[in-house]
This record gives structure tokens, C-alpha cells and sequence, in this order.
């Protein structure tokens, strides 16, 4: 699972697992990989392009998160914290 669900219950069918006889293990992301992952994003090993659909600067951040809030057009989203980057979108 990527992200974090609510806090409280969750609701879960217990009972598929048990009859399925499945193994449930919790993870949590960015634990030991970050530093990686972080290298790799820097040093162009790690290949995003088809995730990433949007580019923003972070002066429009505010258009930035409308559009990531509409899964119908938009994977992923990023902020360029850079003064040289304008608002555009991904080719």
C-alpha cells in the first residue's frame, strides 16, 4: 500500500483472508530506501518520465495540487523548487 490511511478503524475482510489463508504484513514507506531511491532520482537511474505527467513551479503550487487532484489527468505531480522552471506540463 502506498500512503497512509485515516486514523481509527478500517474496516477489512478478515474473513477472506483467513479462508484464503493469506499472510497480511504491514509496511511503511521511506524507511531504509529513501537514500536510494534520493541517489538514484539525482544521478538519472531511476526512469519517472511515465509517471510523471505535470511539472510545476512552486510558485504555483495551488494549480499544481487541482491537478493532481484529478486522477483523470494527471499520474504524478511535481514541484520545481527553482526559479527557473515555469509552470508546464510534462511532454
Amino acid at each position: 500500500m502506498v500512503g497512509l490511511l485515516p486514523s481509527g478503524e478500517q474496516p477489512a475482510l478478515i474473513s477472506l483472508a483467513i479462508t484464503r489463508e493469506l499472510e497480511l504484513v504491514g509496511s511503511f514507506r521511506f524507511n531504509d530506501e529513501i537514500d536510494d531511491v534520493l541517489v538514484a532520482l539525482a544521478d538519472g537511474t531511476l526512469f519517472v518520465e511515465p509517471v510523471v505527467t505535470h511539472e510545476f513551479a512552486a510558485a504555483d503550487a495551488l494549480e499544481a495540487f487541482a491537478v493532481a487532484s484529478d486522477a483523470a489527468v494527471s499520474g504524478k505531480v511535481l514541484l520545481r523548487f527553482s526559479s527557473c522552471c515555469a509552470s508546464q506540463t510534462a511532454a
